[in-house]
């Protein structure tokens, strides 16, 4: 008689392998290491309040992305400040970066402001002229064109013409402990002029160019020390003379602003 063979019960399923617990614990300190040396890290403030602003439901994600906490602010929620304590410096980072952009704002250069305070002059009243800086923020160009300032062949200064360097005077008086020198241009086309008024364009340019530097000086008070006038006549053109478009843009007057260089304020230009 043969005995029957006793069966070995089945191994049941019990679950994932026992190794897969000790990886995950690896996994999770790994995590966990990371993270900390990211705390110990520089935190970028800007990218980081956006994290915040994005996660907190300040703001959708996507342009179009909806608000996920639409509940009002009871002053519960944390601050990004809040947030920024939890890592060393994270505060300071935030009130650095908002500082530099204060003081960006408050040391912009003054020639600078100068320049930008004669070009908006410009473009508020609509006149006809270029305002040029040089790359160096040592020399301002203003160019008034044509007959901005003066009647075709005349040398006085145009009664609308005078309002305009009023308007330039005030700007050039709030800067003027910035100005060095403000040199007057003034050109002629080679259009042959009234000889019993003008023998030649020389005079021409030059009387425009001295009664730009009185009405500054006599009428607007502006330092005589400061200013200067010079002619060039006919020969120093920046336009083709065989054209009517070119001879109008010879027809000119400059003036050149001259930065005032103080101890400590040179440096290279690269």
């Amino acid at each position: 008689m043969r005995l029957a063979r006793k069966r070995t019960p089945k191994q049941e399923n019990k679950g994932a392998a026992e190794w897969l617990l000790t990886y995950g614990d690896l996994v999770t300190l790994l995590l966990t290491f990371f993270v900390m040396l990211f705390s110990f890290s520089t935190i970028d403030a800007q990218k980081w309040q956006s994290l915040v602003s994005a996660l907190g439901g300040q703001t959708g994600i996507l342009e179009s992305g909806k608000v996920i906490n639409e509940k009002p602010d009871t002053g519960d929620n944390p601050s990004i400040d809040d947030f920024l304590e939890l890592f060393p410096g994270g505060t300071d980072k935030l009130n650095d970066f908002q500082g530099d952009e204060d003081s960006e704002h408050d040391t912009e250069d003054e020639f600078v402001r100068l320049y930008k305070a004669i070009e908006g002059f410009l473009e508020e009243r609509e006149i006809p002229a270029e305002v040029k800086i040089s790359d160096a923020h040592t020399e301002i160009l203003l160019r008034f064109k044509d007959t901005v300032l003066f009647d075709s062949g005349a040398a006085n200064i145009k009664q609308d013409a005078k309002e305009i360097l009023v308007g330039i005077s005030d700007v050039l008086d709030e800067f003027q402990e910035h100005i060095s020198r403000v040199r007057i241009d003034g050109h002629a086309d080679i259009i042959p002029v009234n000889p019993r008024k003008h023998p030649t364009n020389w005079e021409l340019s030059a009387e425009r160019a001295v009664n730009v530097v009185r009405f500054l000086c006599e009428e607007q008070g502006f330092d005589p020390s400061k200013l200067s006038a010079a002619a060039y006549g006919e020969f120093h053109p920046i336009d083709d003379s065989n054209t009517e478009e070119g001879l109008s843009r010879n027809r000119r007057v400059e003036v050149f602003i001259i930065r005032e260089i103080k101890s400590g304020e040179i440096t290279e230009i690269d």
